[in-house]
């Protein structure tokens, strides 16, 4: 059905699972918000979200102050302690990309094959499609009201959101840098709470023939970031009619970019 390959039996299985019509699949269901997955084992790690810290086993860093409630998320985290040459590093056979995380180089490396070339996770409400299933769920999120979503609150400040991930990252805010790790460019004196942005930031220092560059299919614009930069300048070719608008409750201004 598709080139992919894999060494392990059970990853082709859940691999095969994209291939089917989700009315072709048992559907396991969260009876706490309208999460539902078709592994079984995905559920058993959502209901997490659910309980508790005091409820759960909590796994914690001893390197520093990070805890979770996922085994697995620890073992991911543990990575970031470790200089590349302590761990394996998986690299793109097309750029120069390579990460300590095999599930990041799976995802990068949907970035150099056109859309026609993957599997297409497709809304039902509009036109919007995407090579990845993670994309499609946030997206989604978007048609609906926020009263029929779970919303994840600081308990420090008035943020929320409809996702646990963006509100651990806002939790950062609230530390200060010497309660947490902290991640430093090699080659000036950037530092920063955030993993996330010092990859964005190690952008900066390299020229636009060393890295993937991401060029717009209607001008000549193109920029080394395919997230927000590319996908909001591709929003300045479209009417606010053909694509998904972000309205304030307070008055009638509409946009087409989330604030």
């Amino acid at each position: 059905m598709c080139q992919y390959e894999t060494k392990r039996r059970g990853d082709l299985k859940r691999h095969l699972l994209g291939h089917k019509n989700m009315s072709e699949l048992p559907i396991f269901k969260c009876e706490m918000c309208e999460y539902q997955t078709t592994h079984i084992k995905y559920l058993k790690n959502h209901l997490l979200v659910h309980r508790n810290n005091s409820d759960v086993q909590i796994f914690k860093c001893e390197m520093c102050e990070y805890q979770t409630k996922y085994a697995g998320a620890l073992n991911r985290h543990l990575l970031n302690h470790k200089d590349v040459s302590e761990v394996q590093m998986f690299k793109c056979e097309t750029c120069e990309f390579q990460t300590k995380h095999k599930g990041n180089l799976k995802s990068h490396s949907l970035s150099h094959k056109d859309i026609s070339e993957v599997q297409k996770f497709k809304c039902k409400m509009c036109q919007y499609e995407t090579k990845r299933r993670g994309d499609l769920k946030r997206h989604l999120l978007g048609h609906k009201n926020m009263s029929e979503l779970p919303i994840f609150k600081c308990k420090m400040c008035e943020y929320q959101t409809t996702h646990i991930k963006y509100l651990k990252n806002h939790l950062l805010v609230h530390k200060n840098n010497s309660d947490v790790q902290i991640f430093k460019c090699e080659m000036c004196e950037y530092q920063t709470k955030y993993a996330g942005a010092l990859n964005r930031q190690l952008l900066n220092h390299k020229d636009v023939s060393e890295v993937q560059m991401f060029k717009c299919e209607m001008c000549e614009f193109q920029t080394k970031r395919k997230g927000r930069n590319l996908k909001s300048h591709s929003l300045s070719h479209k009417d606010v009619s053909e694509v998904q608008k972000f309205k304030c409750k307070m008055c009638s201004m509409k946009q087409k970019k989330r604030p």
